[in-house]
């Protein structure tokens, strides 16, 4: 099931075959949006104008603006199946706020920051834990967590890849292939 913490007073859910009813509503206004389909989430993206990033793009055909292959296929073919949410924020939030959503809930379409694409994508994944977490995670304690908490959708395969990458694992997170560890960058002071 599609759920995502989010400021529920400010988001609101159209469907896709809607959206012209909510111009005002979306004109000049910077946010998320969400693709999903029957509360499987399809597509996370961000734009600074939300109502040009849709009237311009997904509701226009031959659309000049990028648009991800499989959405459009997407919104082609059964565009009544289709709800979106938008969820208004400021600009200087937006990069970081759907990095942080892909990561964590890996939606079907989207590839860039997406543990299903990309293993510098899991290592980053990694890297935060260990650090929000501030203690030490054995290999294997972190491939059951992110293969638990990614619903079985990433192979244990690309974990272990991603957790045997030395010089990029090394990026995010201090780590021993040796002992098979990982622990934070700098230990949090108390």
């Amino acid at each position: 099931m599609f759920k995502i913490e989010i400021d529920s007073s400010k988001s609101f859910r159209v469907k896709f075959n809607e959206l012209g009813k909510y111009q005002q509503n979306l004109v000049q206004e910077s946010g998320l949006y969400f693709f999903h389909v029957n509360n499987k989430l399809k597509y996370v993206g961000q734009s600074e104008n939300l109502w040009k990033r849709f009237n311009c793009g997904y509701l226009k055909k031959d659309s000049k603006q990028h648009i991800n292959a499989n959405l459009l296929k997407l919104i082609e073919s059964n565009p009544s199946s289709i709800e979106v949410i938008f969820v208004p924020m400021d600009k200087d939030l937006l990069k970081k706020k759907e990095t942080i959503i892909i990561q964590r809930y890996i939606p079907e379409f989207n590839e860039r920051e997406n543990p299903r694409e990309e293993i510098h994508a899991i290592q980053r994944v990694i890297g935060k834990i260990v650090d929000d977490s501030d203690r030490e995670w054995t290999f294997s304690d972190m491939r059951n967590h992110l293969f638990d908490s990614w619903w079985k959708q990433v192979s244990y395969e690309r974990i272990d890849k991603a957790l045997a990458d030395f010089k990029n694992l090394t990026k995010h997170c201090k780590q021993s292939q040796k002992k098979k560890t990982l622990n934070p960058k700098k230990k949090k002071i108390a």
